[in-house]
């Protein structure tokens, strides 16, 4: 190939890469461009072409290394990345099965707020007597924290609900690969669990305000982290209903490498959300209106979040 093709061939590459170089932060194709232009640059200097190419290909190339190896002290941290950018971005591209997720959760916890309205003894079919019982003596105690004996039972029950909360996600998660259907029937029966337990608790004036008061903030980030967990299991069991041209042992692990940072997103929710929990949520000392407008605002900024967040660093 003669030099004039070849610098046809590749100079949007090259001009892409001194634009990239030009910005702020890097685009998140550049390591490859990185390859590409490494690449070009042997070819270069293997087939003999003008010293000016290969002047200039080399010192893009190390525009490029530096910008991709700086120091540590400079660079953004791997973490702070992907919450800023690759977590909501990888959502919103997934807004498929986010929203198949979301429907598993929110059309049975409907059902049954307007079945129990409407037949309040309809709860016992689902939920035992006796520990709707036990949910309506812990709603009515007036101790200083929620359920607790005292303070000191903060830290242990902060574990109860990492252990519980967690291993729910991983079940629904783990769900998925039984054709999506596992992860469906996981998100289902725990809405249809929270809409019973929500309408019979406040149904009672006695129990109402405890109980949304409680639940108004740690909620939001336990909900969202559920539908994540379904969401990152209905598409592992899409990979396996549908692999395409790939094996299906191909497809899943293509799917899995995908899908697996919304899964840690879903468990960095949980966490979250037991941390809140049990050192929060439980506090009756703080008044319920200040409760109500901390969950109101916790629901909105994880809207705002996953809709907003690494938009323009995207376009």
């Amino acid at each position: 190939m003669k030099q004039r093709q070849f610098e046809a061939r590749h100079a949007a590459l090259w001009d892409d890469i001194a634009q990239d170089l030009k910005s702020k932060l890097p685009s998140l194709d550049l390591p490859a461009r990185y390859r590409a232009l490494c690449h070009t640059l042997a070819v270069a200097r293997q087939r003999g072409y003008s010293p000016s190419l290969v002047a200039r290909l080399d010192s893009l190339a190390i525009a490029a290394h530096r910008r991709l190896y700086r120091s540590s002290a400079n660079q953004e941290m791997v973490f702070v990345r992907w919450l800023r950018l690759d977590f909501p971005l990888l959502v919103r591209a997934e807004w498929r099965v986010v929203l198949l997720a979301l429907l598993a959760f929110l059309l049975p916890l409907l059902l049954c707020v307007g079945l129990i309205n409407w037949r309040p003894e309809l709860a016992y079919t689902v939920i035992d007597p006796g520990q709707l019982a036990e949910y309506e003596s812990m709603y009515r105690m007036a101790a200083q924290r929620l359920g607790r004996k005292g303070p000191e039972d903060d830290v242990l029950m902060f574990g109860v609900y990492v252990w519980n909360n967690i291993s729910i996600d991983l079940r629904t998660f783990a769900g998925g690969l039984v054709a999506g259907l596992g992860a469906l029937v996981s998100t289902a029966y725990n809405g249809m669990h929270m809409g019973v337990i929500g309408t019979w608790l406040t149904r009672e004036p006695a129990t109402r305000e405890a109980f949304l008061s409680f639940v108004v903030t740690h909620s939001s980030f336990e909900v969202v982290g559920l539908l994540l967990a379904c969401a990152a299991g209905l598409k592992l069991g899409g990979a396996l209903l549908l692999p395409g041209r790939l094996t299906r042992m191909a497809a899943l692990r293509q799917a899995g490498q995908r899908i697996l940072p919304m899964l840690g997103g879903a468990v960095l929710l949980t966490l979250l959300a037991a941390f809140v929990e049990a050192f929060w949520s439980a506090r009756t000392d703080v008044p319920a209106l200040v409760k109500y407008i901390v969950g109101g605002l916790t629901w909105l900024a994880l809207i705002a979040y996953f809709c907003l967040m690494g938009r323009r660093r995207a376009a």
